[in-house]
């Protein structure tokens, strides 16, 4: 009994192995025609139009093109312009005591000094003040924060690739796990008919006494063990047909059909170890961001720095004022704020925005952000080959265990068919049967685990090298 508990539990534990389903969702709904079957290019195309993760990252790319634009415009003209209203004082009767704005005979010259009285009454005031300024030069501000910009946007693009890589292979977990897990229960099925037909035979030479009693309640337990399974099996293939529905964006109550009828293993790639992790190195869209990254925070940092210096501008300010009960005076020396005749002027300066505090620690604080980037992309230079070379022994692997098991699992069948025959004609015992029936459940169970384990190891060995659709 211990011996057939284990192998109940690894069964059970093969069935479950077999299918990893994936938990992504898509809200745009594909159209499938009524009974089409979906092959594995099919619903990759359908998931590349629907995860809404891919999406997300072209949404990123999106916000980093305003990034870029928004840097162009700093460097345009810049409007400024204000119009007001609100009240002041009058004043009326000249701006010398004598009430009049003019000194004859050097009489009554004292300037009033009454300017913040109230007591000739308060009117409405308004006015205009406007500037135009076009930045000429910002000693490399514009420049390297719209470089640092761009390759911020090149960095967000490689992510997109990144997302697509994501659905390529959870599309194939989802497929090909469906495909293990149903394959996983038809082989339960087949066995559990020979086992009910041999074990209601069983259960008569029993009755009669011509066979013990314990091994017909060794062969009851088992079929109540492939019951078990075979429940686990269906659900774990529902759940699986499920997450390829969310994955290519299928309304989940619909119904589906895949081409395919059983999994078979796929083609390792072709190549060297070596080879491969070269190809990798080239074509692997972290390669890119990291390059990318790099110089985006080099340049960043130069930005940083540049801000201790001016910007150079030219433009044109302008402004006017008017209030009535006012007198408005055309005098260079003597400016009336509160009712200014309309001006414009040509300018030609430096801006200042200069705190050598902040600044500083700005720079430190990009510096350190760069040598953070450098870090990464010098991560992923160590970090890509190994994972290639993992993904490469990994598939390589499952590979020669797929030849063994395959040997392994015609044998197992053959001894379990030939032992039933056996059985009828009474040349073995219902132990023996017992044996024959855990061993090939056993075989045919990890043969399309070792199927589903090797096919996704291909993928991600694609994956790491990055022969998939960017």
């Amino acid at each position: 009994m211990k011996k057939r508990d284990r192998m109940v539990k690894r069964g059970g534990s093969l069935v479950l192995a077999a299918v990893l389903v994936a938990l992504a969702g898509g809200t745009v709904w594909a159209e499938v025609a009524p009974g089409e079957p979906i092959t594995l290019e099919r619903a990759t195309e359908m998931a590349l139009h629907a995860d809404p993760r891919i999406e997300e990252q072209r949404a990123n790319v999106a916000r980093a093109q305003a990034l870029i634009e928004r840097v162009k415009g700093e460097g345009g003209p810049r409007v400024s312009a204000n119009l007001f209203a609100g009240l002041a004082p009058k004043s009326e009767d000249g701006i010398f005591t004598n009430g009049t704005n003019s000194c004859p005979g050097r009489k009554g010259c004292t300037l009033r000094d009454d300017g913040n009285s109230l007591s000739e009454g308060v009117t409405v005031t308004s006015g205009l003040t406007a500037s135009i300024i076009q930045p000429l030069y910002t000693f490399g501000k514009l420049e390297n924060y719209g470089d640092a910009a761009r390759l911020n946007r090149d960095v967000k693009a490689s992510e997109v690739s990144l997302a697509r890589g994501e659905t390529w292979l959870t599309v194939r977990r989802a497929y090909w796990g469906f495909l293990a897990a149903r394959d996983t229960r038809q082989m339960l099925e087949g066995v559990k008919r020979q086992v009910d037909r041999t074990r209601d035979d069983m259960r008569e030479d029993a009755e009669a006494g011509e066979v013990p009693m314990s091994q017909l309640y060794a062969l009851e337990s088992g079929a109540a063990q492939l019951d078990r399974y075979l429940a686990e099996a269906g659900s774990v293939e529902s759940i699986a047909i499920d997450g390829l529905k969310t994955i290519i964006g299928v309304p989940i109550d619909s119904s589906i059909e895949v081409a395919d009828t059983h999994i078979e293993p796929i083609a390792l790639p072709d190549g060297e170890l070596g080879e491969l992790a070269d190809r990798a190195l080239a074509q692997r869209p972290e390669m890119a961001m990291a390059e990318n990254g790099q110089a985006a925070m080099r340049n960043y940092v130069e930005a940083r720095k540049s801000e201790r210096y001016p910007n150079l501008y030219a433009g044109v300010i302008a402004g006017a004022t008017y209030t009535p009960g006012r007198d408005r005076l055309n005098n260079p020396y003597i400016n009336q704020p509160l009712n200014q005749q309309p001006y414009a002027a040509p300018v030609v300066g430096l801006q200042w925005e200069f705190n050598p505090g902040v600044i500083r620690a700005n720079v430190s604080d990009a510096e350190a952000q760069l040598q953070g980037v450098v870090a990464k992309a010098h991560m992923a230079r160590q970090g890509i080959p190994f994972q290639v070379s993992e993904a490469f022994h990994r598939a390589h692997g499952l590979d020669r265990q797929i030849q063994a098991l395959d040997e392994a699992k015609e044998n197992t069948r053959k001894w379990m068919v030939s032992t039933f025959m056996d059985y009828q004609a009474g040349l073995v015992d219902g132990g023996e049967l017992a044996e024959a029936v855990k061993a090939n459940t056993e075989s045919q169970a990890d043969y399309f685990r070792v199927i589903n384990d090797y096919n996704m190891s291909v993928a991600k060995l694609a994956i790491a090298i990055g022969d998939y659709p960017q």
